[in-house]
This record gives structure tokens, sequence and C-alpha cells, in this order.
């Protein structure tokens, strides 16, 4: 009985999160409508971060720096990892003007990792193709 307790509370908290995070992209998605049909261009610094080799249960953190080469406003609809041991901490929730620059914090928790890891993160924006990925990879060590 336990068991099945603590698998329904770890649903609904799985849910819950997921479906928090989904509303605040489709609100964004509303509120910068006009962007979305209007893309521009995004370029950043580095896609891929190397962090080499940290022990198991340390934190990572790195600063993915971009700027919007197009022509029009850049809005980050949405920035999301695959798994919760990577959290996008900060992001712009602004428009970026051309030729403007901003930066995605991205922590990663290295805790029960260990082996080869390679983290992606996905950045939705009024962009063609709509999504890039930036990604952290590296050895977490016992």
């Amino acid at each position: 009985m336990k068991k099945i307790i603590i698998i329904s509370v770890i649903a609904v908290t799985m849910t819950a999160c997921t479906s928090s995070e989904n509303a605040n992209a489709a609100e964004r998605k509303m509120e910068y409508a006009e962007f979305i049909d209007n893309p521009t261009e995004i370029s950043f610094d580095e896609m891929e971060f190397d962090f080499g080799k940290v022990q198991d249960g340390e934190e990572v953190t790195h600063t993915f720096k971009f700027k919007n080469t197009g022509e029009t406003q850049l809005v980050l609809l949405d920035v999301k990892a695959t798994c919760g041991c990577t959290v996008p901490q900060d992001w712009p929730e602004y428009p970026i003007a051309p030729g403007e620059t901003g930066e995605i914090t991205v922590v990663f928790d290295s805790s029960g990792k260990v082996g080869n890891v390679r983290k992606n993160v996905t950045v939705e924006a009024n962009t063609n193709p709509t999504t890039s990925m930036i990604t952290l990879v590296g050895v977490v060590t016992e």
C-alpha cells in the first residue's frame, strides 16, 4: 500500500511540474504571438560546453551566451531540459533587439550520474527552425 501511495505522489508531482511548465510556455506564446510570425536568427557563442570531470554530487553551472543576429526582435518562448538534473535557471523573458545579446544559465546536478554525461537543453524561440539545442557534456566520477 505504501508503494502505491508513494508512486501516486511522485506521479502527481511530476504531472504538476510539467503542466505548469507547459502552461508558462503557452502563455508566452500567446503574449508574444506577433513575434512568432516574424522569425529572426539566434547565434550562440557555443552550442556545447564540456565541463570536464566532476565528482558525483557536484553541481556544474554554465552560462551560454547568444546574440540576436536577425533583423527583428528575438523572443525566447521556452527553455527546458529533458530531466530534472539539468535546469535552465536564468534566461531572458523579454524581447531582445537585433544585434543585442543574452544569456542562458544552466545548472547540472551530477548526483547519481556517474559516467559520461550529455545533457541537452532545448531553446524555443521565434526563429527558423523554432528550436535550438545547447548541451553540457563531461564525466562524473565516484
